[in-house]
């Protein structure tokens, strides 16, 4: 009997040890499954590292980009302006008896006028008042077109109906335009405002080398709005267009909502 107890025993003792070697090979190979888990999470951390780098590379790639166009774009301006006047020198020298009177001209102890560009002036205080009229909320004021007098911007019109403020334009003009428009719906109305540069078709090529300029220039007083545009066709005077660009510029596209012009 002592026999068998002692055989039972040993049996047990047996499985048991059998058991505690699985379990312990069963842990190793935890263990290692772990260790190569740990080593793929390094290396994915560096290549994320990597990856954050070149994506950084990127963005000021994307930077100096932009700052290249846009230094490119005012080179070209520029040459614009430089060449539309080189060609309208051309043209003087080019006419009958120039030279005879440039040479008269400068001996009387003036200038040649007609070789000289005239540097743009503004009538601030209309032009300003004007600008404030239209940003006003007590006053019935919606737009204000400025044209040229000579080498001076002046406020040439202001007023509330849009169907006048599309008669301001012809195709020998230059001009700029700025409009105040109710956007939103009938819950949240909100009033922006919008800037314009007209260039008829009819303008000749170096009043439209100065635009850009000149824009500059007057922009100095009208300097708050949401969207500006270029117009250089009556039929981009169109205020379902206005809503559009002002729609896109904030980033929603609300209903109804503009204010009677």
């Amino acid at each position: 009997m002592d026999g068998e107890e002692t055989s039972h025993v040993e049996l047990s003792y047996k499985v048991l040890q059998d058991h505690i070697n699985k379990l312990t090979e069963n842990q190793t190979n935890i263990l290692n499954r772990f260790e190569v888990l740990y080593k793929n999470v390094d290396d994915l951390r560096k290549i994320l590292a990597q990856f954050s780098e070149k994506i950084g590379a990127l963005e000021e790639v994307t930077t100096d980009r932009k700052k290249l166009k846009a230094e490119i774009k005012v080179l070209k301006n520029r040459i614009d302006e430089l060449y539309a006047i080189v060609k309208e020198g051309k043209e003087d020298d080019s006419s009958p008896g120039a030279d005879a009177q440039d040479v008269e001209s400068c001996h009387s102890g003036f200038s040649c006028s007609s070789k000289v560009t005239m540097t743009t002036g503004l009538d601030r205080d209309t032009i300003r008042a004007a600008y404030e009229d239209v940003r006003s909320d007590t006053t019935p004021t919606e737009w204000a077109v400025f044209k040229f007098d000579g080498a001076r911007i002046v406020c040439s019109a202001r007023g509330s109906d849009f169907t006048e403020f599309r008669t301001q334009f012809s195709d020998d003009d230059r001009a700029f335009g700025y409009l105040r428009l109710q956007m939103g719906d009938e819950m949240s109305k909100r009033k922006k405002f919008l800037f314009v540069t007209w260039v008829g078709p009819n303008v000749s090529v170096i009043n439209r080398a100065k635009m850009s300029t000149d824009k500059a220039i007057i922009k100095d007083i009208i300097s708050n709005f949401a969207v500006e545009l270029q117009l250089e066709n009556q039929s981009e005077i169109d205020i379902d267009q206005f809503k559009d660009a002002l729609n896109r510029a904030g980033g929603a596209n609300y209903g109804t909502g503009v204010r009677d012009l």
